[in-house]
């Protein structure tokens, strides 16, 4: 799992004991059977759908009029509705126009849709208790455009990370390399794209690539995949999908985020939660992550020069390593679902 279902694994964790949680989500997926085996919600409402199917569209009317029902009968206790990214935002707008308190929208989205623009307004005037929740200035962009919000609006609630999660003791260094690594998917709007090149530009035997990337390939990334199986064995290591991701910080010196755009950014965070240094896209998400380059460095989106000036940086600087990853360790407490269900727990008005 990953982006908005992890951390949404995060926060029924983390209110356990706090609230009643009922779950209203399809039975199918990882997120699900993560919430089934652990037990994380009181109750779970199935909800019919089916991604990419034609019928799709009508499906969700219909988990919409399912969660509206369950509303209808419970609403006399019912606190706050949460709904998690738009998609969950358009699937509780009829349980909302039953429920009295407050529907909590926490976006994650990176972009906004057509579609979005057009609802937005609407649902906003027929939901006078909407509460805009954004994990950053880039989501809350999203909400504003889609006329959910005004800017400055939303309340700005980052994704939690559990330290347990993605943290481990750091792995001896016994062969002077030091590793730079990439994780997160092969698409453009990751940059991927930008690795060929970034690594051509670094040429010292003591750097390592290692490269936790989905070999899914998207259409018009094919030439890179060949480039980067052109680079000499022990250049590039690419690694198959692994799913403690603590094993692999253990193992990374610094991480690579090139990035054209996101949301958040979970792996520039996971990073700093292990106190390791980050280059990224000088993009907004990664720019207040790190801050002024306290916890990384940021180069200008799609500059594969700049990138390669700013890696070298730290890679001839041990101490500079260290600082950053010092500093980014010290912002990351940020990130605990803890904190994070506290600020979620006020917007749902319960003082739990």
């Amino acid at each position: 799992m990953g982006g908005s279902n992890r951390s949404m694994v995060n926060i029924l964790q983390s209110l356990e004991g706090r609230v009643r949680r009922v779950l209203a989500s399809p039975s199918f997926g990882d997120f699900r059977s993560v919430v089934e085996a652990e037990g994380l919600a009181e109750e779970l409402i199935d909800l019919p759908r089916k991604p990419g199917s034609p019928v799709d569209r009508a499906l969700r009317v219909l988990a919409g009029l399912k969660l509206a029902w369950w509303v209808l009968r419970h609403r006399g206790h019912l606190s706050a509705i949460h709904a998690n990214a738009l998609t969950g935002l358009n699937l509780s707008v009829p349980a909302s126009l039953i429920h009295k308190g407050p529907i909590v929208v926490w976006i994650h989205d990176p972009v906004g849709s057509k579609w979005g623009s057009r609802l937005g307004p609407v649902i906003k005037r027929l939901v006078p208790r909407l509460r805009i929740a954004a994990v950053s200035r880039t989501a809350e962009a999203v909400a504003v455009e889609n006329g959910l919000c005004s800017a400055g609006d939303a309340t700005l609630i980052p994704n939690p990370i559990d330290p347990a999660d993605v943290v481990a003791a750091r792995a001896p260094r016994t062969n002077g390399k030091i590793s730079i690594g990439v994780l997160g998917g092969a698409s453009h709007r990751k940059g991927f794209d930008l690795l060929p090149d970034t690594i051509e530009l670094i040429d010292d035997d003591r750097v390592v690539w290692d490269l936790y990337i989905s070999s899914v390939v998207e259409p018009g990334m094919e030439a890179t995949w060949e480039r980067l199986d052109g680079f000499p064995e022990g250049r590039v290591r690419l690694h198959e999908k692994v799913f403690d991701v603590s094993q692999v910080y253990a193992k990374l010196d610094i991480v690579y985020c090139p990035s054209r755009n996101e949301s958040f950014c979970r792996v520039a965070a996971e990073a700093m939660l292990n106190g390791i240094p980050v280059v990224g896209s000088d993009i907004e998400p990664l720019r207040n992550l790190l801050g002024d380059d306290e916890a990384g460095l940021v180069f200008r989106v799609e500059n594969a020069e700049e990138a390669a000036d700013s890696l070298r940086r730290l890679i001839h600087d041990e101490g500079l390593r260290a600082q950053l990853g010092s500093v980014g360790k010290e912002r990351s407490s940020k990130f605990h679902p803890t904190a994070i269900a506290g600020q979620l727990l006020g917007l749902y008005g319960t003082g739990a």
